[in-house]
């Protein structure tokens, strides 16, 4: 299996970044987006309260 630039078909995501917040959240937000981008998510947008990420690869067999 591996990953394959789709550019025709985007899906969005929204994660909330609230529950994150506290002394590690720059530990946690760095974790989330390393996770992220291995399935093929890129972030879009970001705000303190929320972020939306694009998924720009898809899994082909």
């Amino acid at each position: 299996m591996s990953l394959e630039k789709s550019p025709h078909r985007w899906n969005y995501k929204t994660l909330d970044l609230r529950p994150l917040k506290g002394p590690d959240f720059l530990d946690k937000l760095g974790n989330l987006l390393d996770e992220a981008g291995r399935n093929g998510w890129d972030l879009s947008f970001m705000c303190e309260d929320y972020m939306i990420m694009k998924q720009l690869y898809l899994y082909k067999d």
